[in-house]
């Protein structure tokens, strides 16, 4: 049995003002693709795993992507846009640069992942705040191509092992992280009968 390649993606809805209730139901309607949804309520995105969904719904990541944005475009009329990755962290870059009404996505070879990640600037990489870009910065480094080149032993001196390790992973395509489904709502616990 082969397994098939993570895909995830990270979708941004573009709400015209802020409204939880419909926010709730955009994310119910991600639900009915894959349980595997990761909610990001302060930019109103969401994370979806949809590695097993390919399959089940017979279409490549770009396909479902399409058939998730018509859907919440004809049932709510809202807007979205996607980016498509082999992790949170390659998806949430890749809709970062994609304009409302479109998705973005990066094939799962080295070779794409490289070529995506390479250009985008510093700062563009998970982990990497404006007061570490800078510090790296003041290295030369600039681009995530910049610090995939710089040395491990390098970066742990500027940054600091922990962070030095990290940026270095992130730079290079690594990123563990999964998609973490919300837990369910509590449940509101019935009298027994008695006895």
């Amino acid at each position: 049995m082969t397994t098939s390649p993570r895909t995830v993606m990270r979708i941004y809805f573009h709400l015209h003002k802020p409204d939880e209730e419909m926010y709730e139901k955009l994310l119910a309607l991600l639900e009915g693709i894959t349980p595997r949804v990761q909610a990001h309520p302060a930019d109103w995105s969401a994370d979806v795993d949809l590695t097993g969904a390919l399959r089940y719904w017979k279409r490549d990541a770009e396909g479902l992507a399409a058939v998730i944005r018509l859907r919440a475009l004809a049932l709510y009329g809202i807007q979205s846009s996607a980016g498509i990755g082999s992790s949170r962290m390659v998806a949430a870059m890749a809709a970062a640069v994609t304009p409302p009404g479109s998705v973005t996505a990066v094939g799962n070879s080295a070779y794409d992942i490289a070529a995506f990640l390479r250009p985008q600037r510093a700062s563009a990489l998970s982990g990497v705040g404006p007061a570490t870009a800078r510090a790296l910065g003041r290295y030369g480094i600039h681009t995530v191509g910049d610090i995939a080149d710089t040395q491990l032993a390098t970066l742990q001196r500027i940054l600091g092992t922990a962070a030095g390790r990290q940026a270095h992973d992130r730079a290079h395509g690594t990123d563990d992280r999964p998609v973490v489904p919300a837990a369910p709502p509590p449940q509101v616990d019935q009298p027994h009968p008695p006895i």
